[in-house]
């Protein structure tokens, strides 16, 4: 039986869903700055997919290690949606930022 691949504009329009709903009615999400140090090959290939990706090299690497990390999170078996999964991002939200969360 095959098995059925999603486009890239369904996983586009999936993410844009997924961050509506974690920021609620109001506000913005709280972001994480990270500093990474790449190797020559990889920021070659980083440069590469931002001028494919028509953004720059940060927007590009944020991009790619966000679906990375949702990626191993959910191979890891990490709750990554429904309630234990909101209860845990909740309690990261309250306890990274400080500040009230929707």
């Amino acid at each position: 039986m095959p098995i059925k691949t999603v486009s890239r504009v369904q996983t586009l329009i999936q993410g844009v869903l997924e961050e509506r709903a974690a920021r609620g009615l109001g506000g913005e999400l709280p972001e994480t700055k990270v500093t990474l140090r790449l190797h020559a090959a990889d920021a070659f290939w980083l440069t590469q997919l931002a001028e494919l990706m028509d953004a720059s090299r940060t927007r590009t690497a944020s991009q790619l290690l966000s679906a990375a990390v949702r990626d191993a999170a959910q191979a890891a078996g990490l709750p990554t949606e429904g309630d234990a999964f909101k209860a845990q991002f909740r309690a990261f939200l309250d306890a990274e930022f400080h500040q009230d969360t929707p």
